[in-house]
């Protein structure tokens, strides 16, 4: 009679096995780490261009001005009459104004919080920095022609660290995103360190 001898590990087998696997996981911990917070640069830079989009949107919808503002609060659609601007957010929102200029109605916001993993905005690794807002408490107006009020120079939403220089302009290897807002209601993602050819639609 044949008889099947099945052979198992080694406790010296499994030590090495084991050895292996955190030394693997030690060599891809920091790309793991560099991946995570892309992402979530990426994550907060794709909401402000969606809110700057449905701003725009909805001006044209409504045929009335859509005010695109970064907020220090979290927006509550209950009080939007009263939502103060500033330039670095991290949440933000979208009202209808009328032609005086005093908001007549609530389309979206969103917290930073949503998604980000923390409950403090403390804690957000992903910062922002907005330049070249218009003068009227730092939020952007859209149009009934889809036109802004930012005047002859693009506004720009960095989105980065809390340590700029982590950043791949800066000679870090994160990659901070910058979204652009033209006069003419353009609204464009963009990574400030790409610097090749003109034609590149990566590039600022």
């Amino acid at each position: 009679m044949l008889i099947v001898r099945h052979r198992g590990f080694t406790l010296i087998e499994l030590m090495i096995g084991v050895g292996l696997l955190g030394l693997l996981m030690m060599l891809a911990f920091p790309t793991f780490t560099t991946m995570a917070q892309n992402a979530r640069l990426r994550g907060t830079a794709e909401s402000i261009l969606a809110g700057l989009q449905s701003a725009r949107a909805e001006a044209l919808k409504r045929n009335q001005t859509a005010e695109f503002l970064l907020m220090a609060e979290v927006p509550d659609d209950d009080l939007y009459t009263g939502f103060g601007a500033n330039t670095t957010g991290p949440h933000w929102a979208v009202r209808i104004l009328d032609t005086a200029g005093v908001p007549v109605a609530f389309v979206e916001g969103r917290s930073a919080l949503e998604g980000s993993g923390v409950s403090n905005t403390a804690d957000l690794y992903a910062r922002i920095s907005a330049a070249n807002l218009p003068a009227m408490g730092g939020a952007i107006r859209f149009d009934s022609l889809g036109r802004t009020n930012v005047g002859a120079t693009n506004a720009t939403f960095d989105v980065q660290p809390a340590d700029p220089n982590q950043c791949r302009a800066n000679g870090g290897d994160r990659r901070c995103l910058r979204v652009v807002v033209t006069p003419g209601g353009r609204v464009r993602m963009c990574d400030p360190s790409v610097t090749g050819s003109p034609n590149d639609t990566r590039a600022c």
